[in-house]
């Protein structure tokens, strides 16, 4: 009976962590200031799943280390952009987000890894690419911007 209270309340200590990691960092409201092709992961390698038009709000959950691509939703759709295309509101001005990261000494901006696997089966079990899995995984995902 012991072993299986602590072993709940270790899950419940995991639980409440991840939780305050989530609300720690509130997707962040951005603006793509040009047309922009959204990708299945942080690269421009691997394949498109949408075009997001000029003027369209994003939400922003965060971005990988370095901050060179961003994990957003557009019009109900997830996806990967760079971040050289996404603005968002700072001392009342708009401001790539490449340029507030740089002006800011901590961005408010959650630093999230990708894992092509929970990712695929979460935002695009169904869509063309998804039963190629194998094959994407072994992009360079450092290689480009």
């Amino acid at each position: 009976m012991k072993r299986q209270s602590r072993t709940q309340k270790a899950f419940l200590a995991i639980a409440l962590t991840m939780a305050s990691i989530l609300f720690a960092y509130p997707a962040a409201a951005g603006y793509v200031p040009t047309n922009v092709v959204l990708r299945s992961g942080p690269s421009a390698q691997v394949p498109a799943v949408g075009m997001v038009l000029a003027g369209s709000r994003v939400h922003v959950y965060g971005c990988e280390k370095g901050y060179k691509w961003c994990d957003v939703r557009v019009a109900g759709r997830r996806g990967w952009m760079s971040a050289h295309y996404v603005s968002i509101a700072y001392r009342d001005s708009m401001v790539l987000l490449p340029t507030y990261v740089q002006m800011t000494q901590k961005p408010d901006i959650a630093v999230v890894p990708f894992n092509i696997d929970s990712y695929w089966s979460n935002n695009y079990s169904d869509f063309y690419f998804y039963d190629e899995i194998g094959t994407w995984r072994k992009v360079d995902w450092g290689r480009d911007e």
